[in-house]
């Protein structure tokens, strides 16, 4: 006697009485689909007929698939956290043990974004062409590179310089967050996605403790030992089936897909939609094949609109913000130990993204991400007119800003103030120098929860795996451009657009990317990986009939 999935029971035409009086004899076993239908496992009858249903019924185990986004999210996606905080840690030590010009440092800091642009086409290239398994494994070797040659220089700028641009080639931003969506089923997918962006925020955390707690070089050994775990690790982790359909590895495709799933969960549905997915005429994986796939919607389109959601998120001036949030705790006197104020900041960040990867599920990509942008707007809008009001009240109370700051002509003289009008001087300079911190870490605390990891959930969701690996390398390589302008301009900003106009224009950037993920960001929650990526048209000319996995369960005859 075997088992076999229902949902109902047909019965045989038989005399009402009868059935009435009929002894059953089955087990049940109750579980849930995605859609939460109550379903029965029957065993089977010689009186009744038991129909087996669409697999849609029967929950995958998400437990091998857990494994393999913690090693891709808690391992190698830190690593990236890792490279983007070693150099606030790294350049207060250097100070103290070597004589470093300004202009050294910042190319120290920044040199990294160059390697990150060009491994980020790279990557995309690789990734396309040979799997998303061996890209990562082959990436761990710049990785390593980096931190060994960051690790062993002595006091030679060329080797940080060096060892800064390998660190970059290494990092795995675009192919971890593809992995991590084409793993997981419909359940898990927003949250494998979003776990990416807060592994990143854990690394920074991470960087900036050990920082405060061991020599540089320490840092770099413990550093290094991240890509040769992840190299290790992924030795036992399969590739992704999506681009083992891609292609034509179904065997291999269909052994990924049961492992990911579980060994009683039928895949037969999930295979037939991802392989429908692909569009007929499409199976010819060359790059200039790939090119020319860009001529279809179901391309251009979701990749147009990766390519505005992360121009509009960098030009936000979320990078910039954060490094100038360490200087506004410092000037409150939050401590003067100058890694604490890192630390926090690196908290902050974290319990954003934790946030938003707890709502993800509940409440979809595009409200979480139109209201993570409106309020970005509103906190950046509320620091510009704090910002400038401050200026205003402390020239006419003839306070200083800075220490050994130039006071304004009409201050020549003592001004005498009454013990009322000295209170509320008090009360408002207290605004004046709180607030400002205040907005700065509710910012930061949205941007986690939504602009900061929204976007890269949708870098692996809405472009076909037929384009993904190219898409998601161009997308992150203008990312990193944006980035270097913003982190680069932003003191010039500052100085003649001053602090109110600066961040006047990113909240006005923060409003424009709330509009246009209103109008243009479709919402993925709830849909099968197959289903997202036909939903902008066709890759190719026939019509691709799709299989549906995520939607209500048809009964099968």
């Amino acid at each position: 006697m075997t088992y076999l999935k229902a949902c109902d029971v047909g019965k045989d035409e038989e005399d009402a009485t009868a059935k009435k009086t009929r002894k059953r004899s089955f087990d049940r076993d109750n579980s849930r689909n995605a859609d939460g239908l109550e379903c029965q496992m029957l065993l089977e009858d010689g009186s009744y007929k038991v129909h087996a249903l669409e697999t849609a019924a029967i929950k995958p185990d998400a437990k091998n698939q857990f494994i393999s986004a913690g090693v891709v999210s808690g391992i190698a996606t830190v690593s990236i956290g890792t490279v983007l905080g070693f150099s606030a840690i790294l350049l207060p030590q250097l100070d103290s043990e070597m004589t470093i010009t300004s202009d050294e440092a910042s190319w120290i800091a920044s040199l990294s974004n160059i390697g990150q642009l060009f491994g980020a086409i790279g990557t995309g290239i690789l990734a396309g062409k040979f799997g998303r398994r061996p890209t990562m494994m082959l990436l761990c070797f710049p990785l390593l590179a980096g931190w060994v040659t960051m690790g062993l220089s002595q006091g030679q700028v060329w080797m940080f310089y060096l060892g800064r641009i390998l660190q970059g080639l290494g990092v795995m931003s675009s192919v971890t967050q593809v992995y991590l969506v084409e793993i997981a089923d419909t359940d898990h997918r927003g949250m494998f996605g979003a776990s990416g962006a807060l592994s990143v925020s854990v690394g920074i955390t991470l960087t900036f403790c050990l920082g405060a707690l061991f020599h540089w070089r320490v840092v770099c050994i413990i550093c290094g030992c991240i890509p040769i775990l992840v190299f290790v690790c992924m030795f036992f982790l399969p590739e992704t089936p999506p681009w083992l359909v891609l292609h034509n590895k179904k065997e291999e495709a269909e052994k990924s897909l049961q492992w990911l799933r579980g060994s009683h969960y039928d895949i037969s549905g999930e295979l037939e939609a991802l392989a429908a997915a692909q569009g007929k005429g499409v199976q010819n994986t060359s790059l200039v094949e790939t090119l020319k796939t860009f001529k279809y919607p179901g391309a251009y389109k979701p990749f147009m609109i990766l390519l505005f959601v992360f121009f509009f998120q960098q030009m936000s001036g979320s990078y910039a913000v954060i490094f100038y949030a360490v200087t506004l705790f410092k000037d409150i006197g939050v401590s003067t130990n100058p890694y604490i104020p890192a630390i926090v900041t690196g908290f902050i960040r974290l319990l954003g993204t934790l946030i938003g990867t707890a709502l993800i599920k509940r409440y979809g990509r595009k409200p979480l991400m139109t209201i993570s942008a409106i309020l970005m707007g509103v906190f950046m809008a509320s620091l510009a007119v704090t910002v400038f009001y401050k200026d205003k009240f402390y020239d006419e109370n003839c306070l200083q800003t800075k220490p050994n700051a130039t006071l304004p002509d009409h201050c020549s003289g003592d001004i005498m103030l009454s013990m009322e009008e000295e209170a509320k001087l008090a009360k408002m300079r207290m605004f004046y120098d709180i607030y400002p911190a205040v907005s700065v870490i509710l910012y930061m605390l949205v941007f986690g929860a939504g602009v900061g990891t929204i976007p890269w959930l949708l870098l692996g969701e809405l472009c076909p795996s037929k384009v993904k690996g190219i898409a998601s390398g161009i997308t992150v390589f203008m990312a990193f451009i944006t980035i270097f302008a913003v982190v680069k301009v932003f003191p010039y900003a500052l100085l003649y657009l001053k602090p109110h106009g600066t961040y006047g224009f990113f909240a006005v950037v923060s409003i424009m990317m709330a509009v246009f993920t209103v109008l243009f960001v479709p919402e993925t929650r709830g849909k099968s990986l197959s289903e997202i990526q036909t939903m902008f048209g066709e890759l190719g000319d026939g019509k691709v009939e799709l299989a549906t996995v995520s939607g209500s369960v048809e009964k099968g005859e």
